[in-house]
């Protein structure tokens, strides 16, 4: 039939080939698992996860049978004789077999959990390539065998041109045309920026039909596809502008500027096209806000209090237990706030955000749902609404399947779903033509806005380079030895899920060692630190509204350990479930006693002692023992802090942000990277201090972006520490590696378990 593409973990070494240029392995299905043979290995290697899911869902269907195809070229002579115990992991291609008939029920299977075929690289003789996902006219020959042997990837140049190339069209629809005039709507207390402007009137226009089917037919004219009468029409877009630009402020006047449409679509009858779930629903004014978490929506709601005049924007917030219990609770509003996990918790039980017909939804920080198969993508889907719009200040962060997957979100006509824009969109950039960025270009011109510069102050990177002392060098070198004898015993045993814990948290242990230093008690103490120690907020699940965001992922996406393979505690014989173990002469919370100082924290407190006074600074780390530690030291040496992390309750947040702003005294504020990462405005700050390079680098430019943003009068200060020698630095260069590769990836993220194992292994290596 066709090939699906997927990794494998060896198991043994690899056999003989017959043929010059690939390895063939027959494929089994094992419990399971699928694993690859050879004739003296019965499990030669298993296949990845998402790979298994693909081949599980044909389970069933009669007389099918897989065989994997991986290139010759991929192995070294070292990667072919290499000793059991060490991780081999490679590319391979899956060629499904079966008769023709079985063809169109593989194809929905597959299709059904976004699987689709690819020409196969190779084939044994006397076999027909049928490709059932390919589109054909009618008489064309069904035999496709000319296509076999045909390159699926791009070459790493090309690649690396299109990644190019997307990155100049993202960076060139700001300009995107916007008509008419702007009149401030009453009750806005506030004046907007020109880019605001231009921002209000977007969305505006790209609500109104005329202005909807004219960009309609100019995305089938340059796609060459044929229009659907039928479909309803659909509004909305993306609002894609970098951080720090005003985008929950343009959204509001936009919805503000609408009220009186928004009332007459009260009383708007449904159309013949709708579907009867639709037009049983009751119509409401309010616009759906939707967004990751309540501290999101506290910030939304600071906005319109700043903004607006009072009662000019009515709003409700739909969280927590007394929440209303039925829609016509909410028809009143002009604005309703809720959250992603408060979205699917709501579909689960009473529906009541299911039984109205939104006049607008919007999601803010919309890169949190681009998994399509996760429960919040499906819930948000579900709403019914006629305007959706995804406010994102990255809305492709590493594949451009996220970006698909928006547009399935946004259901904008003639590309509504993600398939569709899969295949219009996005399938064309793999194509050797002379513009096979057309059809992106002109899809993203019609629906997305991205202002990526702005006149802001200027901002000044420093990196601080820090040796250890002699006593920290010995330390750190005992851990690391101890650390990676464990991961020789260990990492031959399991799946990639299982590797990529034990890697994780031995690489966490490392990483808390450059920020701690000797304050532990003893090398033990950092190879024993339980889950909690280890892991950020969010993927500690300290929130259900982080657990809902992160169910449907495999890591964390800002620390990464695995979410669903088993906590990094004492079964992988890593991490016994304890503490960490502090030194007895050096008791945490007793501030009044002189404590030993890491180098790295001493550095830190000595940097902002030493600054120029009348800055504010904020210390971003997102380990909150690193805080507390840091705490401690300032309450020592005199100094006046505020402190705010996961644990922080909202009454106390309010205060100390407010502290932090109006009481010249306060000038330094620790916080949680993860809780300081998204929504906060934090302007009266113009020093920032990263203690720790992030395994996610985008997490570092949004904790800056608190700073350097709008409202911003000076010039803004950003100190990055790293420890030389260590795991840190290996860090920052897998960093500068990612900035050199091509940007965006093209395809899924069915390899991002292998590429993550071999970052972790390459972190280590110090």
């Amino acid at each position: 039939m066709a090939v699906v593409l997927g990794r494998v973990t060896v198991r043994g070494n690899l056999p003989m080939s017959s043929n010059p240029s690939f390895y063939a392995f027959p494929v089994r299905s094992e419990e399971k698992n699928f694993v690859l043979q050879t004739s003296d290995c019965p499990e030669f290697a298993m296949l990845d996860v998402a790979t298994i899911a693909k081949l599980t869902a044909l389970d069933g269907i009669p007389l099918l049978h897989f065989e994997a195809l991986a290139e010759c070229s991929s192995f070294s002579k070292r990667q072919k004789k290499a000793s059991k115990q060490e991780l081999k992991i490679f590319s391979v291609s899956i060629n499904i077999f079966g008769p023709r008939e079985a063809a169109p029920e593989v194809a929905a299977r597959l299709a059904r959990i976004s699987g689709y075929f690819q020409h196969p690289n190779a084939l044994p003789l006397g076999f027909d390539y049928c490709n059932p996902q390919c589109f054909r006219f009618p008489g064309d020959d069904l035999n496709m065998n000319k296509f076999v042997g045909t390159r699926n990837s791009l070459s790493s140049e090309r690649e690396a041109k299109i990644s190019a190339e997307i990155q100049h069209i993202l960076d060139s629809i700001s300009n995107v045309a916007v008509e008419g005039d702007y009149e401030p709507p009453a009750g806005l207390v506030s004046s907007l920026t020109g880019h605001q402007e231009d921002g209000v009137r977007f969305i505006l226009q790209r609500e109104t039909e005329s202005v909807s089917e004219r960009l309609q037919n100019e995305l089938h004219a340059v796609t060459s596809t044929c229009q659907n009468e039928n479909r309803p029409r659909q509004y909305g877009g993306l609002v894609a502008d970098v951080m720090g630009l005003g985008k929950t402020l343009t959204m509001l006047t936009a919805i503000r500027c609408s009220l009186p449409e928004a009332e007459v679509h009260v009383n708007f009858n449904a159309s013949a096209s709708d579907s009867p779930e639709r037009r049983r629903r009751p119509n409401t004014k309010a616009t759906l806000v939707v967004v990751p978490s309540i501290q999101l929506i506290e910030s939304w709601i600071s906005e319109i209090k700043r903004h607006f005049a009072p009662c000019s924007l009515k709003y409700l917030v739909f969280h927590g237990r007394y929440r209303a219990s039925d829609g016509k609770s909410l028809a009143s509003a002009d604005l309703v706030f809720t959250t992603y996990s408060l979205v699917v918790a709501d579909q689960e039980s009473l529906g009541v955000l299911n039984d109205l017909n939104w006049f607008r939804i919007a999601l803010d920080e919309a890169h949190f749902i681009k998994n399509s198969s996760s429960k919040q993508f499906r819930a948000i889907s579900s709403l019914s609404t006629r305007r959706r719009w995804c406010l994102t200040g990255t809305p492709i962060q590493n594949t451009l399947d996220e970006l698909a997957s928006l547009a399935g979100i946004l259901k904008l006509l003639p590309f509504s779903s993600k398939q569709e824009f899969q295949r219009h969109i996005l399938a064309p950039l793999a194509d050797d033509g002379t513009d096979a960025t057309k059809a992106f270009r002109a899809y993203l011109r019609a629906y997305c806005l991205r202002r990526t510069k702005l006149d802001l102050p200027k901002c000044r990177q420093k990196l601080v380079h820090l040796t250890f002392s002699t006593q920290e060098q010995t330390l750190y070198k005992s851990i690391l030895g101890q650390t990676k004898r464990n991961i020789d015993d260990l990492v031959s045993k399991g799946n990639n899920i299982r590797k990529h814990n034990i890697l994780f948290t031995a690489l966490l242990r490392m990483r808390i060692f450059c920020n701690h230093g000797t304050l532990l008690a003893s090398a033990s103490g950092y190879l024993a630190p339980n889950r909690r120690a280890v892991g950020c907020e969010r993927c500690s699940a300290i929130s259900e509204d982080d657990a809902v965001l992160l169910e449907s992922v495999p890591f964390c996406p800002n620390c990464g350990p695995s979410l669903h393979g088993g906590s990094p505690t004492s079964d992988d014989g890593l991490s016994p479930s304890c503490d960490f173990e502090m030194s007895p002469e050096m008791p945490l919370r007793d501030k009044s006693f002189a404590m030993p100082r890491s180098t790295k924290l001493s550095a830190v407190v000595e940097n902002i002692a030493n600054y120029n006074s009348g800055c504010k600074h904020i210390v971003f780390s997102y380990w909150t023992s690193t805080l507390d530690l840091l705490g401690q030291i300032f309450d020592a040496s005199g100094f006046m802090y505020a402190h705010m992390d996961g644990r922080t309750t909202h009454t106390e947040r309010t205060r100390v942000l407010d502290a932090f702003r109006l009481d010249p005294r306060l000038t330094v504020l620790l916080m949680s990277i993860e809780t300081g990462a998204v929504g906060l405005n934090l302007t009266a700050a113009n020093v920032v201090h990263i203690v720790e390079p992030q395994w996610n680098p985008s997490i570092e430019e949004q904790a800056v972006a608190r700073a350097l943003r709008m409202g911003q009068l000076r010039d803004v200060t950003v100190f990055r520490y790293m420890m030389q020698g260590t795991v840190e630095e290996n860090i920052m260069q897998l960093q500068e590696k990612k900035k050199r590769l091509a940007k965006f990836a093209f395809g899924q993220e069915n390899g991002s378990c292998v590429d993550e194992l071999e970052d972790l292994k390459f972190a280590l290596d110090s």
